[in-house]
């Protein structure tokens, strides 16, 4: 063998074994570090056919009321359970499975899985809680399986009725459970039925407008519900005092030659404390608390609020933003102060700034998972507590103060009209620049020890006290009827 031969050889070889070694790495990777991930995925040929000898768990309200659960296939079909949803307005919560076989039983993947369903799959496939051994039995020896119920904090009746309310106007409704951050409705429409997914009617909106959840996806600017953070930033610096009278009711101010006015003032009434400027969302008033805050502290507290950043929960969940800029110009600054400008917020956002207010300045995690009966469910559990502190008690007390001067008082006294029972309210008419505004309220009740709290969205909807406080002032109500069955009755 002459040296050039051999040197081929020896690089033949040499290439060989770098490529046997990058075989035994990727089967390695794929086999071992990532063979869950690989099996989760929704277009996995194997797992979908696995699912015919799962009977998958049921999904459940906090009422037991049954969300989701398993048809079995009809006989002879041979086919893989079929899961079947009672409650079409919880989609935007529950979720999805639309996984199905043609011809021959070949799977087929559509939009897979979605929400709670995905959020929750290791429970409810029956993963959760089983050795490695017994899952090695299962797959190995093909043996039917059971999943696991999981219980969501949701209530079904809170839920279809905030869907209701929404009356076929695209918009958003989130309630929470202020002590605990429990997600006790999270309606968004348009929305769609789960189990005619696959084939979505002539006429309706495309699947991926229907399943962009506007609760905790949708931005939109926050009008005058903002006022909440500004109100608290500026009380938090000792900028203001709640008794503080301002003379701002009848004056057009202008910050760099933009001008603003207040025109939301009852007629002839120019001068009015503070409470009373939050109540009737004097757009001049709290333009010069921007400025008087600066834009550093500002975005400071913004952040203190959770703004640009999603909390944690089992849903995909859009982060806020306050500007796109690196710096913002005086007029910019002052808009964002009433809630204008270049402020994008979530329904979900704006209901967990309501509750930081109403449970003395901090931020809940909002919580969707209650429980997963008969097993340790830790691995899958929802992350609870305070997400962060965003003012002092006092300051979230003199919030407090003002939003219950709204509900009695001033733009918000539909919401308390509508619900008849005591609350604090800041209502809220989002200017988009192109037709109508979107319609806004956000709210806490009872008033003298918050419980639930809300935020509700419509989408041109006008004004917000006119459009979205009677809404938000029914479900407040609702959910502490049904706060206080559940404590009656011991759940």
């Amino acid at each position: 063998m002459d040296e050039r031969l051999a040197r081929d050889v020896r690089r033949l070889a040499a290439l060989s074994v770098i490529g046997y070694v990058a075989l035994v790495a990727m089967s390695f990777y794929w086999g071992f570090l990532r063979s869950a991930d690989l099996a989760a995925r929704p277009d996995n040929p194997r797992r979908i056919l696995e699912e015919r000898r799962v009977q998958r768990g049921r999904i459940l309200d906090m009422q037991g009321q049954v969300l989701a659960f398993s048809e079995a296939p009809e006989a002879g079909a041979g086919g893989a359970p079929r899961r079947v949803y009672p409650h079409p307005a919880a989609a935007p919560v529950v979720g999805f499975q639309t996984w199905r076989y043609g011809a021959g039983l070949d799977p087929a993947v559509t939009y897979g899985t979605g929400g709670a369903e995905a959020a929750y799959d290791v429970a409810l496939r029956g993963d959760l809680g089983r050795s490695v051994s017994q899952q090695l039995a299962s797959r190995v020896l093909k043996r039917p399986r059971a999943g696991r119920d999981v219980v969501l904090t949701l209530d079904v009746d809170l839920q279809n009725l905030a869907s209701e309310l929404l009356a076929g106007r695209s918009g958003a409704v989130v309630v929470l459970d202020v002590r605990s951050g429990a997600v006790r409705a999270l309606a968004s429409q348009p929305t769609f039925d789960p189990m005619t997914l696959d084939a979505v009617a002539a006429g309706q909106a495309p699947p991926d407008q229907i399943m962009w959840n506007r609760a905790t996806q949708g931005l939109y600017p926050p009008g005058s519900t903002w006022k909440m953070v500004t109100f608290a930033a500026a009380l938090d610096q000792g900028l203001v005092a709640p008794g503080d009278v301002v003379d701002d009711g009848a004056r057009v101010a202008y910050f760099d030659g933009f001008p603003v006015r207040c025109d939301n003032n009852p007629p002839g009434t120019d001068r009015f404390d503070m409470r009373h400027a939050f109540a009737y969302s004097c757009n001049v008033t709290f333009a010069r608390l921007g400025e008087e805050l600066g834009e550093t502290r500002f975005r400071r507290y913004a952040r203190a609020f959770g703004l640009g950043e999603s909390p944690p929960f089992p849903l995909p969940v859009a982060a806020g933003s306050l500007t796109d800029s690196n710096r913002m110009p005086l007029p910019e600054l002052v808009s964002a102060a009433f809630g204008q400008g270049k402020v994008l917020v979530t329904p979900l956002h704006m209901a967990l700034v309501a509750a930081a207010i109403a449970r003395d300045g901090t931020v809940p995690v909002p919580v969707l998972l209650a429980d997963v009966p008969g097993v340790r469910w830790a691995g899958i559990a929802d992350e609870r507590g305070t997400w962060r502190r965003a003012v002092t008690s006092a300051t979230a007390a003199a919030v407090r103060e003002a939003m219950v001067v709204t509900a009695e008082e001033g733009w918000g006294q539909a919401a308390r009209r509508a619900g008849g029972v005591s609350m604090g309210v800041k209502t809220g008419t989002a200017e988009t620049g192109r037709g109508s505004p979107h319609a806004w309220t956000v709210g806490f009740a009872p008033a003298d020890a918050p419980r639930v709290a809300a935020a509700v969205v419509v989408e041109a909807g006008g004004s917000g006290a006119e459009t979205a406080a009677p809404i938000t002032g029914r479900v407040l109500a609702r959910a502490l009827e049904l706060d206080e069955s559940a404590g009656a009755s011991g759940r």
